[in-house]
């Protein structure tokens, strides 16, 4: 299983996915980027995106997978920065929904999550903290579901570790030894109720995936789940996910051109 099976994309190695790349390049929307590098954001249909980032020649250097949520938040962005290996890459870390405009560092939870959109959007993440429109979505690389708080209790018993129910924690939050304090971890361990089950197809590909809606305490986040994940998923139960956190910060975009 990869990231790109979240919304039902086949990548077996990297040719698949420099050929995948290739293609969201010819076919994407050029965005408007600071001079050197380039981003084309390709849309399938059904909410699945491919972002594909160019070099100074032309030469593709990636694509990244993304999907449209239909739940938006607000975000107050406090700290932003490129990788330090592949600077076509970068980061944000944000409070969501923040109760206090005037006080950053309020809000639902805070996290780390890499930005599809970088190229487009770093200009804009210059002076910090910046409030914005953020659309948040976890690519999930493990779920589990229980049918109620006491089979969820039971499960958890035999490992001594009980995770609250409404639970949203960024691993960069959470880690005791940070090994890239440059790049931190986009990475979140969340557990809620399902609010929204729903089965999608890539039209590309005619694969399924699942998009879903978990409340983790009063705010909802958007996941997507390849078909091997599928087990168990409907609303109302609970479930407990760890996701790759992706983001777009469509207020600070711009077309090309």
């Amino acid at each position: 299983m990869n990231y790109y099976g979240c919304v039902g994309f086949a990548v077996r190695d990297a040719t698949d996915l420099a050929r995948l790349a290739e293609r969201a390049a010819r076919e994407g929307q050029p965005l408007r980027t600071e001079p050197g590098l380039g981003l084309r954001r390709w849309q399938l249909g059904g909410g699945v995106e491919l972002w594909a980032e160019v070099g100074p020649g032309g030469g593709v250097l990636g694509a990244l997978p993304f999907f449209h949520p239909r739940v938006e938040h607000r975000a107050a962005v406090v700290a932003s920065d490129a990788d330090p290996v592949n600077p076509e890459e970068g980061w944000a870390e944000m409070w969501v929904n923040p109760t206090d405009p005037e006080e950053p560092y309020t809000g639902s939870f805070p996290l780390v999550c890499d930005l599809v959109d970088y190229l487009a959007v770093a200009g804009g993440l210059t002076e910090l903290p910046l409030l914005t429109d953020v659309q948040l979505v976890g690519f999930v690389h493990e779920l589990r579901t229980y049918r109620d708080a006491l089979e969820w209790a039971a499960a958890q018993q035999p490992t001594g570790f009980r995770l609250p129910p409404h639970t949203f924690a960024s691993t960069a939050h959470t880690a005791l030894d940070e090994t890239s304090p440059e790049r931190p971890e986009a990475t979140a361990l969340l557990a809620g109720v399902m609010r929204e089950v729903e089965a999608l197809v890539n039209p590309l590909t005619g694969r399924r995936f699942w998009s879903l809606r978990v409340d983790v305490g009063g705010t909802d986040v958007p996941l997507v789940a390849p078909e091997e994940l599928s087990q168990g998923l409907e609303p109302g139960c609970l479930v407990q996910a760890g996701a790759w956190m992706l983001a777009r910060l469509p207020a600070l975009e711009a077309p090309e051109g």
